[in-house]
């Protein structure tokens, strides 16, 4: 149709213009002060971020708004630990705009707080249009147009897709019926994806939604408190790897955020490999948490089943990274993987995960730079990035 060609262009106009503006200097001085600060109650801290965040972003842009996000981020820890949350709004609100035609400049930034903005952004695409051509060129427009900047636009964006097929069921026959709801998005992601990797993360999109309509109690769904990993065992195995990482969430909000309890919990998954990488992902969110204390983690670290002493180090540190504060999320990270008390072989590994991955966040150049600091023993691949 003629309205589904404008807006691919415009999709195309904006995403090539983004490399432009990405790189202009922004001018911080102009930004609102902060109001919500001395705000105590937690609804209306929340109330307040959030309508100071889409009145940024109506007056000054999304480039402003993601100044405003880092600065929130530097000065109030409460907001640090909800800014992924904040990203997906603000995806939101950007696509509000988006679909008004009006202007805005994605760039480099939309991967802070774990490229929440594009989880955001692309779940209401989903919702408003249901177009899945739409939705994939911009997937690929995003990841091309910042390539230089980021690996992982495109694949967050895909994840982004997963999310915005499952929160908007309409049948209560599906209610109560896990399976059934999922399965059309399942489906779809098929559909979307031309390699193994965007389904992977489409799907880990879909895990990740079911996860959070199943804590809400939406759909007549919830938690299985004495086995909240039945749904993932279920599943067939091309789909298990990302069910489990995805509901890690949902093993943390059945013990109330008890990291032991969690862990013995999904020490029951029996394939190492879905089961360290879900325990990569929970102690992730110890960072998050702000529970950092860098010999109480190893200690914990050290004192779980063979298997997770190495993923739950990897883990901890790759936390730093993925909420960290902005452009500056790899210093706590190599700081703890230079840890003393780390041992050689501890810190191998660490420096490993970290290094390995820094290209979801940075620059060539600056990953680059990023690992030359590192003591040369501990290098990655030479320091040599794509």
């Amino acid at each position: 149709s003629k309205s589904r060609v404008i807006l691919a262009v415009f999709i195309f106009i904006v995403l090539a213009a983004s490399i432009y503006f990405s790189n202009q200097p922004s001018n911080t001085a102009k930004l609102p002060v902060n109001p919500c600060q001395s705000i105590k109650e937690p609804p209306l801290k929340q109330k307040c971020w959030e309508d100071l965040m889409d009145q940024t972003l109506q007056k000054g842009g999304l480039e402003k708004a993601f100044i405003l996000m880092d600065q929130l981020f530097q000065t109030d820890s409460t907001f640090a630990s909800n800014c992924h949350g904040f990203a997906h709004l603000l995806g939101e609100k950007t696509y509000d705009l988006f679909s008004k035609r009006q202007d805005f400049t994605p760039s480099p930034k939309t991967s802070y707080c774990g490229y929440g903005f594009y989880h955001g952004f692309m779940e209401k695409l989903l919702h408003e249009t249901s177009d899945l051509g739409l939705a994939r060129n911009f997937c690929q427009y995003a990841g091309e147009k910042l390539k230089d900047q980021t690996q992982d636009a495109e694949g967050a964006c895909y994840h982004g897709i997963g999310h915005g097929a499952v929160e908007d069921v309409t049948d209560p026959k599906l209610f109560g019926k896990p399976q059934a709801i999922i399965q059309p998005s399942l489906d779809l992601c098929e559909r979307v994806s031309d390699t193994q990797d965007k389904l992977f993360r489409c799907t880990t999109g879909v895990f990740n939604a079911l996860e959070i309509v199943t804590s809400q109690g939406r759909y007549n769904l919830s938690l299985k408190k004495e086995d909240p990993l039945w749904f993932c065992a279920a599943q067939p195995k091309h789909l298990k790897r990302a069910c489990y990482t995805q509901m890690v969430a949902a093993v943390m909000n059945v013990t109330s955020n008890d990291f032991a309890k969690s862990a013995q919990i999904l020490n029951t998954i029996p394939e190492d490999e879905f089961a360290t990488e879900s325990l990569s992902g929970l102690v992730v969110e110890l960072v998050r948490l702000g529970r950092t204390g860098y010999q109480t983690t190893l200690n914990f670290c050290r004192a779980l089943p063979s298997r997770f002493h190495l993923p739950c180090i990897t883990g901890f540190a790759e936390g730093f990274l993925k909420y960290g504060p902005p452009q500056k999320e790899y210093v706590k990270a190599v700081d703890f993987c230079s840890f003393d008390s780390l041992s050689e072989k501890e810190q191998r590994a660490c420096f490993k995960r970290i290094l390995s991955i820094l290209r979801i966040w940075y620059t060539k150049d600056k990953s680059t730079q990023i690992c030359l600091d590192v003591d040369p023993k501990y290098r990655w691949q030479d320091c040599k990035y794509n």
